[in-house]
């Protein structure tokens, strides 16, 4: 009888605890643009870098990127961010249609997909058919 009890008791409070478990990460800030640049300082580009930051371990390269210089809606994901450096050495760049300034630095670049022009094979041209 005791030994039920135990656990039920534990059962519950297992219950009780259970979303506060479950929402640990679900509030990740994903763009922090003061750690990309920072765990990139004195590496060079193309350099593997990986971080631990709110309980996650961040894999990826060291790349030149836009970084604002004021916090803005960004989330790290929009591709201005990464084309918009390939021109030199911009002080600001147009982002979801807005002008934001900034610089561009050496930073945490996650893996990302190739386009798909990139991935796809060229075909053999068919001359002499």
């Amino acid at each position: 009888m005791m030994n039920k009890n135990i656990f039920l008791a534990t059962a519950l409070c297992g219950l009780c605890f259970a979303p506060f478990a479950a929402s640990a990460n679900d509030k990740v800030e994903v763009y922090n643009a003061q750690k990309y640049q920072q765990v990139c300082k004195g590496k060079s580009e193309g350099a593997p870098v990986s971080f631990a930051y709110r309980g996650i371990i961040w894999n990826g390269t060291c790349q030149q990127q836009f970084f604002p210089s004021s916090s803005t809606n960004i989330k790290g994901d929009e591709p201005e961010l990464y084309t918009s450096c390939s021109s030199g050495g911009k002080t600001s760049a147009t982002i979801n249609g807005t002008q934001v300034n900034g610089k561009c630095a050496l930073g945490f670049t996650p893996p990302r997909p190739q386009s798909q022009m990139q991935t796809q094979p060229q075909t053999p041209s068919q001359s002499g058919m």
